[in-house]
């Protein structure tokens, strides 16, 4: 007869699931319900387990959607077949404990933390010592296991914690196995960073190059600057996003693989390097030029209404995203010490709202050609002929508004020796955004159209023309 296998238990936060479930209670309800969430604040005074239990009684996590260590849930079901018992017990609240055993159907228990009582650490290690007085092998990650480690019949080890390696080193405990956290590459930190959406921050150098202020090298290197500071800001901004929208993401076929909401990046991590680079970026802001930070500051606070709400209210959302890249161009002006141009304002805001509506559009006929509504973004199938107007007139608009500029701005300015070249530009964009719009309307569109643009071989040919036009007008 063979002998059944010590009794298996194993941690939750970054073990069995690649996160902590209580930071990701806390982002949930910061992001979704601040007044919520500043209501829980005050159970911090009644302890660390009282407060876990009142922030998960609050943001009711989906433990469905929690990203979860395959390679741990393997181990499990292997120890379970050879008839051994396995065992969550985490310092997590029970509701949480509970609702990650109901989803894996795979524990013979559960012990986790109440309002009461806190089962970390010691508390942990004593709580497992009374129920297997028979010994048992335990999953941990972090040096709070220290204790339940030293208990243990048998260590094994997730993630790559060196505090918890050398704590358990200089106790003479070698792991029995060590479970690999993922890997953080290259590539995936440019994925979360967006570092590709930094393109949009060229905007900056378009009153740069109309204005000729590249002349000047201390104006280029400020311009240099700016783009550098407005990159950290929206690469920031993009990681409170996902963090605002994790939830959404894991239940993403396509997005649940990013970074953060795969556990490849922990919350914490993520939000301290969200944090430094928005700190970097303005301060870099405020040392250049108090416009600019103006400027910026109204992009970030612009940025953040977008991300919490306004994206869900239809054709709101395209003109903030419009606004935003109006920013951009304001940014530039502020930077090149360039006089401001009503003109050019409103062909930013016009054209770049065509442009998120074609996005838009286009996601609205990929979805009804699969039969699937389109999720948080307060759009129905219904809207298309709608969002296919008023799109294509924003279109033609920005068409006129840049030949307004032409004739009533720039012909009056003695920038260019042949202005009159520069009226072929208008020509080149409507032909542009007459294939946007047709790729478009028949669901090809799958990039913002600016990285389309920049992927794109034709885009890039109408892109080599308007440069032409410029390069004649200015010879």
């Amino acid at each position: 007869m063979t002998t059944a296998p010590l009794p298996l238990v194993v941690d939750l936060d970054d073990t069995l699931v690649r996160t902590d479930t209580l930071v990701e209670s806390a982002v949930l309800l910061a992001t979704r319900a601040p007044r919520k969430f500043a209501a829980q604040l005050p159970h911090l005074f009644d302890g660390r387990a009282a407060f876990k239990s009142a922030l998960a009684d609050a943001a009711k996590l989906d433990c469905t959607t929690l990203p979860y260590n395959k390679d741990i849930i393997a181990f499990l079901e292997k120890r379970k077949a050879a008839g051994g018992a396995v065992w969550l017990v985490t310092a997590a609240d029970a509701r949480i404990a509970h609702g990650v055993a109901d989803h894996l159907k795979l524990f013979n228990g559960v012990i986790a933390s109440d309002s009461a009582h806190n089962l970390k650490g010691k508390n942990k290690a004593a709580a497992l010592a009374e129920r297997f007085p028979q010994g048992f092998d335990y999953i941990g990650d972090a040096p709070a296991d220290i204790a339940v480690w030293e208990k243990a019949s048998s260590a094994y080890v997730a993630g790559c914690s060196s505090a918890a390696s050398r704590a358990l080193k200089a106790r003479g405990i070698t792991p029995a196995q060590r479970f690999a956290p993922l890997p953080m590459r290259a590539r995936d930190w440019v994925k979360a960073l967006r570092l590709h959406q930094w393109s949009k921050n060229l905007m900056l150098f378009v009153p740069l190059i109309l204005g000729q202020a590249f002349r000047d090298p201390a104006t280029v290197l400020a311009v240099l600057a700016g783009f550098l500071c407005f990159g950290l800001v929206a690469s920031a901004t993009y990681l409170f996003n996902d963090m605002n929208d994790l939830a959404a993401d894991r239940g993403h076929f396509g997005k649940r693989h990013r970074a953060i909401a795969s556990g490849k990046l922990p919350l914490m991590k993520g939000v301290a390097i969200g944090a430094a680079m928005l700190i970097a970026g303005v301060a870099g802001a405020a040392l250049l030029n108090p416009a600019f930070l103006l400027v910026l500051l109204c992009y970030l606070a612009l940025t953040i209404s977008y991300s919490l709400w306004l994206k869900t209210q239809p054709l709101l959302d395209v003109m903030v995203i419009g606004g935003l890249f109006t920013l951009r161009v304001q940014a530039g002006v502020a930077l090149a010490n360039q006089p401001q141009s009503l003109w050019l304002t409103s062909f930013a805001l016009i054209l770049f709202s065509s442009l998120a509506l074609a996005k838009r559009h286009a996601e609205l006929i990929r979805a009804i050609a699969d039969n699937r509504p389109v999720v948080g973004r307060g759009y129905l199938a219904s809207d298309t002929p709608l969002t296919v107007s008023l799109g294509i007139a924003l279109a033609a608009m920005s068409v006129i508004v840049m030949l307004f500029y032409m004739q009533f701005d720039v012909a009056g300015k003695a920038l260019y020796f042949h202005p009159r070249r520069l009226f072929f530009v208008p020509l080149v964009l409507g032909s542009w955004l007459i294939r946007i719009w047709v790729k478009a309307h028949r669901g090809e569109l799958h990039d913002d159209p600016v990285v389309f643009a920049l992927k794109d071989d034709v885009s890039i040919l109408h892109g080599g023309a308007v440069a032409l036009c410029w390069l004649a007008a200015t010879s």
